[in-house]
């Protein structure tokens, strides 16, 4: 806040309460207003208050520019009266998906099996957030704000923990962070800082910290989400059914951006996010980022918040490799998502005309990926099972 109203020159504005310059009294506002009284000593702590919520209003502009960069508001969701999401009729259960990218989209791969589920995806970076956003756009129609699917939206933000702030308690707020990015593949664009070498399999190209540049994002945390934009009316809000995560190190935080609201439902006992995908990396792989984790921790943190992995996979599955997998984690008591909807063992070789294709793409499933072996259809921890289930264990 006082980065915005020291944008405006000290000449232009000045208070009603001792003809302080307006940037320093926003520093002391947001310090309680804990002026030394020959100051200040009249002003109050509520006239201070509305005086900074008056300003911030007069502050924000449509456009500025910032160390070489020029940044826009722009509006890019229509919200219902009382500040949730519109969701349309039929809505049965909430698919959130952050770091969507443009490629292997929940929209393509996962929303076509659930005709009752509604999407929200985040994509804090541009070009993937404007190709997503036109995924279904057709010329001469006009496209709701921010809906690219009559079941999703799409906003371009970035999730994670927010600064709490007493100031701001029930009123609408955001935060914002720096997008790091260390070269020209975007996985190496995080919040985390990228460390020298880091690599997510023997074929990527390392994250170069030295040339390591930032760009601010809007940030909005997981139990924002669910505590505003998917609250009920009459309390509590919609669970999250699945989250998948692809957040280049900051799987584990983003989730933990749910704080309280992360399992249990406060007043309920419900599970609020009933399963998670997240990319986990062998722990052969060096790490990319600073304060990010292989397989093993992962583990161990989803454990702790309640989680168990699906399928019964486990670090040893990378065989020493390093590569990165997409693993979901589920609640106690809850079946995988894509439980009796997509093939299963054996299924997946059905009327392929390659010699031992099981083999050939689960023996290495590094190099079954290279093969080509995996797609939306067919995913290895499906197909592969009888590497980590008994073969006595059916789906029913």
């Amino acid at each position: 806040q006082s980065q915005m109203i020291d944008t405006i020159q000290d000449a232009s504005v000045r208070d009603a309460c001792g003809g302080l310059a307006l940037s320093v009294q926003a520093q002391m506002l947001l310090q309680g207003c804990k002026l030394k009284t020959h100051l200040m000593s009249h002003c109050c702590r509520w006239l201070a208050l509305e005086l900074l919520f008056t300003v911030l209003h007069v502050a924000r502009a449509s456009w500025t520019t910032r160390d070489g960069t020029l940044s826009v508001t722009l509006d890019v969701l229509e919200l219902l009266p009382n500040g949730t999401i519109p969701l349309p009729a039929g809505t049965g259960r909430i698919f959130v998906e952050v770091g969507a990218n443009s490629a292997n989209i929940v929209d393509v791969e996962d929303l076509p099996h659930f005709p009752d589920a509604f999407l929200i995806s985040f994509e804090p970076l541009v070009h993937h957030y404007a190709k997503l956003l036109s995924w279904h756009t057709r010329g001469g129609e006009l496209q709701r704000l921010g809906r690219y699917n009559s079941r999703a939206v799409a906003l371009p933000m970035a999730v994670g923990p927010e600064v709490e702030d007493a100031y701001f308690e029930g009123k609408s707020k955001g935060g914002s962070a720096d997008l790091l990015i260390g070269n020209d593949n975007d996985f190496c664009a995080s919040l985390l800082r990228p460390l020298e070498g880091g690599m997510a399999g023997g074929d990527a190209k390392p994250c170069e910290p030295k040339a390591l540049h930032a760009r601010k994002v809007p940030l909005v945390s997981l139990k924002t989400v669910m505590d505003r934009w998917l609250a009920w009316e009459g309390g509590g809000g919609w669970p999250i059914d699945y989250l998948k995560i692809d957040a280049q190190g900051f799987d584990i935080e983003v989730l933990r951006s749910a704080g309280d609201r992360l399992s249990l439902w406060w007043h309920l006992g419900l599970p609020r996010i009933l399963r998670v995908l997240m990319e986990m990396p062998g722990d052969a792989c060096k790490p990319m980022y600073e304060e990010s984790n292989g397989c093993s921790g992962i583990m161990t943190l989803m454990a702790d918040m309640g989680y168990q992995v699906a399928y019964n996979r486990s670090c040893a599955d990378f065989d020493g490799v390093c590569y990165e997998d997409d693993w979901e984690f589920v609640l106690p008591g809850i079946r995988p998502l894509h439980h009796k909807l997509l093939p299963w063992r054996e299924e997946c070789w059905e009327g392929l005309d390659v010699p031992d294709p099981k083999a050939l793409c689960c023996s290495n499933l590094r190099q079954g990926a290279k093969a080509g072996c995996w797609d939306a259809t067919h995913r290895p921890s499906r197909c592969c099972a009888h590497r980590w289930l008994p073969e006595q264990v059916v789906e029913s």
